[in-house]
């Protein structure tokens, strides 16, 4: 039996599974949900969330709780720091961009009129600055890619592809993480998906 990931091409959330799985190095079936309105999603896992792993008949539901399965199953190229201490922060670090970034992500998304565009930026703003300092001096939050990396990279990633927002030039070392992001991962930048 196969392993399925049941997603959406444009969600942060799956793209974040599938960069575990690449990183892995994990054969795996894509079953786009939006092909027959989520009914095999709900058949096989009784509700509507996406992403969720069929692991040869295993039900896993979530983005975290996907990487970390793969994590136990497939612990070659590790997506969590050595140390504890990081661990822990790396932890912290993912639920912080799939709980609280995604706020301000999906803000600038629904941005659609000129009024509401400079509230969005401004919140947006707030997580730019932090992710800016965090990013001072340094190719990746910790001594290489993990998934603390990977959940904030897909939240941006979310606003290039599917928000059409570039993040302003005055972010440069979060330009240059976003750069080395992309391209360690082979994903295309907004020009090259514009193009």
């Amino acid at each position: 039996m196969a392993i399925r990931l049941f997603q959406s091409p444009t969600s942060m959330f799956c793209e974040k599974v599938r960069i575990v799985l690449a990183s892995k190095n994990v054969p795996y079936d894509v079953v786009d949900v939006k092909k027959d309105e989520r009914k095999s999603l709900i058949e096989f896992s009784g509700q509507r969330k996406v992403p969720v792993m069929d692991y040869h008949g295993q039900c896993i539901i979530d983005s975290t709780f996907i990487s970390a399965f793969l994590e136990e199953k497939y612990p070659q190229n590790t997506i969590y720091p050595t140390a504890a201490s990081d661990k822990g922060l790396c932890l912290m670090l993912e639920d912080w961009s799939d709980e609280v970034l995604i706020h301000a992500i999906h803000l600038m998304r629904r941005a659609e009129t000129p009024e509401a565009r400079p509230a969005a930026e401004k919140a947006l703003g707030i997580d730019l600055r932090s992710l800016e300092l965090l990013f001072t001096g340094k190719s990746f939050i910790f001594d290489r890619m993990t998934i603390a990396d990977i959940a904030i990279f897909t939240q941006l990633h979310y606003l290039y592809t599917v928000v059409r927002y570039e993040l302003p030039p005055g972010y440069k070392n979060l330009h240059t993480w976003m750069d080395l992001m992309r391209s360690s991962l082979k994903l295309a930048s907004l020009y090259d998906i514009a193009a």
